[in-house]
C-alpha cells in the first residue's frame, strides 16, 4: 500500500528531477555550448586559409547547443546527463587549460 511518505517521496523526487532539468536545460546548456565552442578552435583541422578552425565553432554554436538540450529533454535520467556534461566540460576545460600552460605551439 502506498502511505502519506511514499507518495510524498514520489512527489519530491518528480520534483527534483524537473529542476534538475530545467537547470540542465537552460543555463547548462548555454553554458556547454560556449565552453565546448571556445575548445573547438583547439581540436579542429587548420583549414587553408588559416580561418576555418575559427569559422567552424561559430557556425556550429547553435547545433551545439540543440544537441546538448535534446539530450537533456530526451535522455531517462537526470543525473546521468549531469554526469555526461560534466565529464564533456571537463574534457573541454583540460584542453582549453593545456593550451595556455603548454605554452605557445
Amino acid at each position: 500500500m502506498n502511505t502519506a511518505t511514499d507518495i510524498d517521496e514520489a512527489n519530491r523526487h518528480r520534483t527534483m528531477s524537473a529542476q534538475m532539468r530545467w537547470w540542465l536545460g537552460g543555463p547548462g546548456t548555454i553554458a556547454f555550448a560556449i565552453l565546448a565552442t571556445a575548445a573547438m578552435p583547439l581540436w579542429l583541422p587548420e583549414g587553408s586559409a588559416g580561418l576555418d578552425h575559427i569559422v567552424f565553432p561559430i557556425v556550429l554554436f547553435p547545433l551545439t547547443w540543440a544537441a546538448a538540450f535534446f539530450y537533456v529533454v530526451l535522455e531517462r535520467s537526470p543525473k546521468r546527463c549531469l554526469l555526461v556534461m560534466l565529464g564533456v566540460v571537463a574534457l573541454n576545460s583540460a584542453l582549453i587549460a593545456s593550451a595556455f600552460v603548454g605554452g605557445p605551439a
